[in-house]
């Protein structure tokens, strides 16, 4: 999956989670600031890329995701460290 597929589907996501729509999305957006994110909405974003995905993301690396390029990078490496699985 491309890093812009990945941006598509972290995009439909965040749209699922909060009810709201965000055009212009870039990798330089923040998620709380930008985006207004609070904990319950990121946590719900995380279990849904998790059961798209088929990853587990641990507590270490959301602590680092900041924005949505943040985020984009930690799902290029989960899926990359994941053979077999192929995002639906």
């Amino acid at each position: 999956m491309t890093r812009q597929e990945l941006s598509t589907v972290v995009h439909e996501l965040l749209e699922k989670e909060t009810g709201e729509t965000y055009p212009g999305l870039q990798e330089s957006t923040s998620l709380r600031e930008g985006l207004n994110l609070d904990s319950l909405d990121m946590a719900g974003l995380v279990l849904h890329m998790e059961s798209r995905f088929g990853i587990q993301i641990e507590t270490e690396l959301l602590e680092g995701i900041a924005t949505i390029g943040d985020m984009l990078n930690v799902l290029e490496r989960k899926l990359a460290a994941t053979p077999g699985r192929h995002a639906a």
